[in-house]
């Protein structure tokens, strides 16, 4: 781990080819990376000013940590950085303000709906640092792209995604003769029995991040595709869905109640913490947050990476991705920013409580930080190898970044819950995604 060392970035005006020149680097086969990673912090940066926006972390201690990280680095480097934390649903708002103004924070951060397609030709583009991260560290997982480049060019920085397991009670499975769960079927069958006992499950139907990928994980586990690999044809409308659809209206019929259709991203939270819940599809703050406000409940939950289904095993996971304004006042030190904080992902990954799963293949050594010490998470040390994004198998192009951030797939299984056929909702989804991508050609 390397503490407070920074790598010096190029300006807005300076190019690769000024670069050398200027540098007099002629080393034969030297990239450009190598050279940035050599050097120390670049003189434009010292005096200068630094502003972040980025989301309130779901594991406060995390938040701690990352104030105290940028302002250690800040007076290391001469930089005055001011951080601002804010919700993660209001991020969106926030983005479309500052491009209307051209102005704003410096480094922003795309969390949960991933605007990287929709804004990357207001982005600076960042490959020299991507390439230089991926060099150092063993390569990028191949999901990474997804969510930060765009025709091949590097608009944002991957900082880590967020897994989605299932989080469930050991000791209520047992009063219905239930181990840890295997299948989507396993979680089915034993909601509707834990239910009559008082202890439903939940899964969001509402417009709120866990939603979209909740019910994502059931529908790619049930071999459903959004898109072709490349993300340009629809292959949504299949017997898959349709399939995926009838096992969400059995999960809501025979397991939950429903004041699932006004849930939010929290909710799930409160819901195991509170002792009623069964199991819920959900990320490990839930878990944590259970540590401390109910013991007895914590003690008895446990973590299943995810389930499988017809279609095989894969989980929703939630990037997080580091994006730099073209308009921003401090290029350099956004990007000395993201080079220093990726150098101490290790560090980031411990202050989450393994939270925070890294994009960089050297980081998945075992024993991993937090989660190698811990029993119950410890399965999530191969977690990379079975995560998926929103619009999988392609990738997250801007239509569908648009049909996450318009919550078709969630609207689509709420409509079959309360009683909608499928295929009249197949026919509604199909075509508001068909619209979408149909918009995004023409343009």
């Amino acid at each position: 781990m390397s503490h407070g060392r920074s790598v010096e970035t190029l300006s807005p005006t300076l190019d690769r080819r000024s670069f050398l020149k200027t540098t007099g680097v002629a080393v034969a086969g030297a990239t450009l990376g190598d050279m940035l990673a050599a050097r120390q912090a670049p003189a434009q940066t010292k005096g200068t000013n630094l502003r972040i926006l980025v989301w309130s972390h779901y594991v406060p201690a995390y938040d701690v940590w990352f104030d105290k990280f940028t302002k250690e680095w800040g007076e290391k480097n001469g930089v005055k950085v001011r951080v601002d934390h804010i919700p993660h649903l209001e991020l969106p708002a926030r983005y479309a303000a500052e491009f209307a103004a051209g102005a704003g924070h410096d480094l922003i951060y795309f969390v949960g709906q991933i605007l990287t397609g929709q804004y990357y030709r207001n982005l600076v583009d960042l490959s020299d640092v991507a390439e230089g991260l991926g060099k150092k560290y063993g390569g990028w997982l191949e999901s990474s792209k997804s969510a930060a480049q765009v025709g091949g060019a590097w608009y944002a920085v991957p900082d880590f995604f967020i897994s989605i397991p299932v989080l469930w009670r050991k000791d209520l499975f047992q009063t219905v003769g239930m181990g840890e769960p295997k299948t989507w079927d396993d979680l089915r069958k034993t909601a509707g029995q834990l239910k009559a006992k008082g202890h439903p499950t939940g899964m969001q139907f509402s417009h709120c991040n866990d939603a979209n990928h909740n019910w994502r994980a059931l529908m790619y586990c049930y071999g459903v595709k959004e898109t072709d690999p490349s993300g340009q044809n629809i292959a949504i409308d299949s017997k898959e869905m349709r399939e995926a659809l009838k096992m969400g209206k059995a999960l809501y019929d025979e397991g939950m109640t429903p004041e699932v259709f006004s849930w939010d991203d929290a909710s799930d939270n409160r819901f195991l913490a509170s002792g009623v819940a069964s199991w819920i599809h959900d990320a490990i703050s839930a878990f944590h947050s259970t540590r401390i406000t109910n013991p007895k409940v914590f003690e008895q939950t446990f973590v299943v990476p995810e389930v499988a289904g017809p279609g095989g095993k894969w989980n929703v996971g939630e990037p997080n991705v580091w994006a730099v304004w073209k308009f921003s006042k401090n290029v350099a030190g956004a990007k000395e920013f993201i080079q220093h904080i990726a150098d101490n992902q290790k560090e980031a990954m411990e202050a989450s409580l393994g939270y925070n799963m890294p994009f960089l293949k050297d980081q998945y050594k075992k024993p991993m930080p937090y989660l190698g010490k811990d029993a119950k998470l410890s399965a999530l040390q191969d977690q990379e190898k079975i995560t998926a994004f929103l619009g999988f198998p392609g990738p997250m192009t801007p239509p569908a970044q648009e049909v996450v951030t318009t919550f078709i797939v969630p609207d689509m299984f709420t409509k079959v819950a309360r009683g909608a056929s499928i295929e009249d909702t197949m026919k509604w989804g199909v075509g508001e995604i068909r619209r979408i991508y149909a918009k995004h050609k023409a343009s």
